[in-house]
């Protein structure tokens, strides 16, 4: 599809968009023992790429920034068609 059509006809249409800087599996046990202050480790390391969701799939890897004392995501790599196409295959991006 092309992307002006799309654009002109869905350009107004607001989805949410999320960036995942990282994911950890915790037991409920854990999570009750958090208090203010506590620092949880992700999977992630500084300097790796953060995830795009768009409506609960993945769609881009970006990189964090800082512009103007707020923090923004500098798009590094957004996903193929035949990726997406691929992770339908196997159950993925349902």
């Amino acid at each position: 599809m092309d992307k002006e059509y799309v654009k002109d006809q869905f350009g107004e249409v607001l989805i949410n968009v999320y960036v995942e800087l990282g994911r950890k599996l915790v037991s409920i046990g854990d999570m009750l023992s958090w208090d203010s202050g506590t620092i949880i480790k992700l999977n992630k390391t500084s300097g790796e790429s953060v995830d795009f969701i768009v409506n609960n799939k993945p769609l881009a890897n970006g990189e964090i920034m800082v512009l103007d004392d707020k923090f923004g995501i500098r798009i590094t790599d957004i996903m193929s068609k035949t990726a997406i196409s691929e992770m339908k295959k196997d159950g993925l991006y349902d």
